[in-house]
């Protein structure tokens, strides 16, 4: 799951130089920067958790979670939720579920 800011470079970083030489994965990627969140009115988010909770893995880059001066810096809809908290919150209902 790709974030914000420095964390999307170095994660690309890390795939291309250290993964995928040496691994061969069928990898899904998913768009929580900030912008793209908003885009998406966070569907994506969802889409991310409903990923990780069917291949039961997952690797999330730091995001933004905007306060009132993000919302005005990246002239969001609307001062969207931690990306960390839905994807949680999926997690926490698999758990209970595999119980």
């Amino acid at each position: 799951m790709k974030g914000d800011e420095m964390t999307r470079i170095i994660w690309e970083l890390i795939k291309d130089k250290l993964i995928f030489p040496y691994v061969e994965l069928d990898v899904k990627s998913y768009d929580l920067s900030i912008e793209n969140r908003d885009e998406t009115d966070d569907k994506v988010t969802v889409e991310a958790a409903e990923a990780v909770r069917k291949y039961s893995v997952g690797i999330k880059c730091a995001t933004i979670t905007p306060d009132e001066k993000r919302v005005e810096e990246f002239n969001l809809k609307k001062m969207w939720k931690s990306p960390n908290g839905t994807i949680e919150t999926f997690l926490v209902e698999l758990s209970s579920e595999k119980q």
